[in-house]
């Protein structure tokens, strides 16, 4: 058996056509393998935008392959062209033509001309060259010494200063008809430089020059990934008469490029790869750090640290970066012989295959797709695709034809539209979502014409249904209960019902759930001479601190007609200490203003005594009365702190008493 060497085009690609190791390969005395020779012989399609492109011919001896590239395919095909000499010959290296980037190019200039600057810029880049500057009726000969802005009665004005044996001559720039450089160099070099930024506007065709080495006559491939159009897809969805729906899946495939793709193995991938683009056509250089020249110094002292041996595996980590051994490429190459890629057989006009984590479809017959064209190809076709049924849509108020469309093909489906054919008659258009093989999708199609569905739907109040008392806190269970009565009158053998399901709201009875959505119940009806009821129950719960209850709360719960006895007592018992507390709490306060009240009089007192003599009559009573007040606050106070000690004594009470309690 032939040993089959795989070489993917990473690795030799020179950056200029100089062949390393082209000595005598046919393609130096002009006999090459042309594009016209190498034919594309297969194409498979990914939704990611992709072809993977297979091209194969075959070479005679040591011959080189010329292989032309669009300029938008050149770094896809670098990143993921792939070569194979399949009858025992060796792929030697991959040619093509490189240039530095424009800036690069432009960077070696004496004056760069890049970024169209203003005149005013590109002159001051040419300081000291020489020139002639001709005006009206003048010329002047000089170096250009420097250019600047000048504010004037007319405004700004641009001066050009030249200088010659005469001195430092200005002259307005607005006045020039020509500047033009004595030196004949630069001349050229501006001329070339402005023909090589024209030039870089211009996408010219790659060459990529392929050589293998070998005996006689061998084949070869290519096959490289680029971007295409995404392949799409369109659906038939036919209805007999029994309403038992048939899919036809049609994949459009659209060749947009300039090379006629004649009786080629055609296939669809439905999924999505990762896949990115990387500019490896263009040279890059690495900016390095500019190092300044070191001067000597004395050395002063000197100290060693301590030293250990190498480790073993230091030596091996350093050859990591030595170039790779002969020995090592055959490795590569033999591990690729021993699993060599081989696409499955096909035995179908449209076969669905699983490949990995994506399915295929590969159509069985050649197909010829000319250049700038597109075709239509029918990859699927899949008898009892499931059932056909009437939908009802709350939210449009409506009846509508649907289908159950079931994927029991074993393949994964492309999302796409569909067109739905009653018999031979249009019914309408559906948008067929992306489905996985054992999948399950509700379609609707149109509005049905015989069947029509009332809706009318209850709530009650918010009723409290239960309470318990924990821990100091009094839980609480309020309910709601909402009714739906669907009316359905009209023929068909299924009805869909699609109902709302609503956060917070349980179903409590309803019709056959045929499947549940994270928003909606699909409730399964086949007779309707009864409504079609479905009841919910929405609960609502809630926590209450007790200790923050005022009395009129608990009068609020015990009048409800469903409470526990105990529970009743409980409120009864709490309002009493409650009362006390707050009893207490109404006498403390009661004595706070008392005291307020005598210590704002005596302040007045106080203020009215100053401007008072102190021999007087009206002093010596004004000295009882703050005496007596100072004793009746004395007095106040002594009552207040009782009071505190028993708000403190019924507050405890309270508080113990409450999370003591443990009531359902």
């Amino acid at each position: 058996m032939n040993r089959v060497t795989i070489c993917i085009a990473v690795l030799l690609i020179l950056a200029l056509p100089v062949f390393a190791s082209g000595e005598g390969v046919s393609e130096l005395n002009g006999s090459g393998v042309s594009a016209s020779e190498l034919p594309v012989t297969k194409v498979t399609l990914y939704t990611a935008g992709l072809a993977h492109m297979v091209h194969e011919t075959t070479v005679n001896g040591d011959e080189v392959l010329l292989f032309p590239v669009e300029p938008k395919d050149i770094n896809d095909i670098l990143k993921s062209l792939v070569v194979e000499d399949l009858d025992g010959g060796t792929v030697d290296v991959v040619n093509f033509d490189s240039s530095d980037p424009l800036n690069v190019v432009l960077g070696d200039l004496r004056i760069n001309p890049a970024g169209s600057p203003p005149l005013f810029d590109f002159v001051r880049r040419t300081q000291g060259e020489w020139v002639t500057a001709s005006t009206e009726g003048s010329e002047l000969e000089g170096r250009i010494f420097s250019i600047e802005k000048q504010q004037s009665d007319d405004g700004e004005q641009i001066i050009l200063n030249l200088m010659n044996s005469s001195g430092i001559s200005p002259i307005n720039i607005t006045g020039l008809n020509t500047l033009k450089f004595i030196d004949p160099v630069l001349q050229q070099e501006l001329n070339a430089a402005l023909k090589t930024i024209a030039d870089s506007r211009v996408k010219s065709v790659r060459t990529l020059k392929i050589s293998f080495k070998g005996e006689g006559e061998r084949r070869v491939r290519l096959s490289y990934i680029r971007a295409v159009p995404l392949w799409k897809t369109s659906y038939r969805i036919v209805l007999d008469e029994d309403g038992i729906p048939r899919l036809e899946g049609w994949a459009i495939v659209q060749n947009t490029g300039g090379t006629a793709w004649k009786d080629v193995q055609l296939g669809f991938v439905a999924g999505m790869p990762n896949a990115f683009t990387m500019d490896l056509a263009t040279p890059r250089y690495v900016t390095r750090e500019n190092i300044s020249t070191g001067s000597s110094r004395p050395i002063g002292t000197t100290a060693y640290e301590k030293s250990y041996a190498p480790a073993p595996s230091a030596a091996r980590s350093s050859a990591a970066y030595d170039a790779p051994s002969m020995a090592m490429a055959d490795e590569v190459y033999a591990y690729a012989e021993e699993e060599p890629y081989s696409p499955p057989a096909v035995a179908a006009q449209a076969s669905a295959v699983s490949s990995g984590n994506f399915y295929r479809y590969d159509v069985k017959h050649p197909v010829t797709v000319d250049a700038r064209s597109s075709a239509m190809i029918p990859i699927i076709q899949h008898e009892g695709a499931g059932t056909s049924l009437g939908v009802y849509d709350p939210s449009y108020n409506l009846v509508f034809k649907g289908i159950r469309l079931k994927n029991s093909t074993g393949a994964q489906w492309a999302a796409g539209p569909a067109t739905v054919l009653e018999g031979r008659y249009y019914g309408g258009d559906v948008l067929l979502p992306e489905m996985l093989p054992d999948s399950e999708r509700l379609l609707t199609y149109a509005v049905h014409g015989s069947l029509e569905v009332e809706k009318s739907s209850e709530t009650t109040d918010r009723v409290m249904t239960a309470l318990k008392i924990s821990e100091g806190l009094l839980y609480r269970t309020d309910r709601m209960e909402r009714q739906t009565s669907y009316r359905i009158s009209g023929d068909e053998d299924e009805l869909l019902i699609l109902h709302p399901r609503n956060s917070g709201w349980k179903l409590i009875d309803s019709p056959e759930i045929a499947e549940e959505t994270p928003s909606q119940y699909r409730f399964r009806l086949t007779e309707w001479e009864k409504p079609a009821i479905v009841k919910e129950e929405y609960i609502i719960s809630n926590q209450y601190s007790l200790i923050g209850f005022h009395i009129n709360d608990f009068v609020y719960y015990m009048e409800w007609n469903q409470i526990n006895p105990e529970m009743k007592r409980a409120f009864e018992r709490i309002s009493e200490l409650k009362r006390r507390v707050e009893s207490i709490s109404a006498d403390i306060n009661g004595l706070n203003s008392r005291i307020n009240r005598i210590v704002r009089d005596q302040s007045r007192i106080r203020e009215n005594m100053k401007v008072l003599d102190k021999e007087s009559d009206l002093f010596e009573q004004y000295s009882g009365q703050l005496e007596s007040q100072e004793k009746d606050i004395t007095v106040l106070y002594e009552k207040q702190s009782k009071k505190q000690t028993e708000l403190q004594n019924a507050g405890k009470s309270l508080s113990d008493y409450i999370a003591g309690l443990d009531i359902d």
